[in-house]
């Protein structure tokens, strides 16, 4: 029997400009859930979005997001995400070697690496708490915020994924082998979205945005939140 996740992903901060960048992401396990969380997800905004009268006036068509939300509207949000299996990954951008934040490809190409870094420990996770059987074929649909990701990097993203989870991954440098995750068929979809037309993205915006305010206050409790919370460079 095919199991089906669907992940959401954004980010929050930016590697060359702040010192902790973050990825944040909300897992669903099935399309109804995936559905009832829309639908739920959309009634809370439409309570809360008419109290941000002057962000309306300037633009109607703006989205509750993590840097304009009021810190008690936030934790309305996130006491209600909090149901859901939620993941994150924070990055210490001033511990990354000088050369890779010069060159846009190498960038790029590390942010790539968050990401399935992420991917990869959180589908660990949950195979260790029987969230997720290594036996059985897997399809994993990814959704990813179109602004803060290039097309282009879509197939290596994809195929990076794939190979991390399929086949393992060797670490020349300390001789090491990882082994695969998935023991079985495996299908890997990354799909952008526009977040003003997605509610599973929206939340993973405001997910990368409480991870990373808490990690940089070092809030612990805040964190605790966040049931798949990892950290690079290690």
């Amino acid at each position: 029997m095919k199991q089906t996740i669907y992940m959401a992903i954004d980010d929050s901060g930016n590697l060359l400009q702040d010192k902790i960048m973050t990825f944040g992401g909300i897992i669903f396990f099935n399309s109804n859930e995936l559905n009832n969380f829309t639908k739920e997800y959309q009634n809370i905004v439409a309570i809360y979005k008419p109290r941000y009268k002057r962000l309306l006036k300037r633009k109607p068509a703006i989205e509750l997001k993590s840097c304009n939300l009021k810190k008690k509207h936030f934790q309305v949000f996130m006491n209600y995400l909090s149901k859901y299996e939620l993941m994150s990954i924070g990055i210490d951008t001033t511990k990354i070697y000088k050369n890779i934040l010069k060159n846009k490809k190498s960038k790029g190409r590390y942010l790539d690496y968050a990401i399935k870094i992420m991917i990869k420990n959180t589908i660990k996770d949950l195979i260790k708490i029987n969230k997720l059987d290594q036996n059985k074929e897997l399809e994993l649909i990814i959704y990813v915020d179109q602004s803060s990701y290039k097309s282009n990097g879509l197939y290596n993203l994809e195929k990076s994924i794939y190979q991390e989870l399929k086949y393992g991954m060797t670490n020349i440098r300390k001789n090491s082998k990882f082994k695969n995750l998935i023991n079985n068929k495996l299908t890997i979809r990354v799909i952008f979205k526009n977040s003003l037309l997605s509610y599973p993205v929206q939340a993973a915006d405001l997910i990368a945005g409480y991870a990373r305010k808490s990690i940089v206050n070092k809030n612990d409790n805040n964190l605790k939140t966040i049931n798949h919370l990892f950290y690079l460079p290690k």
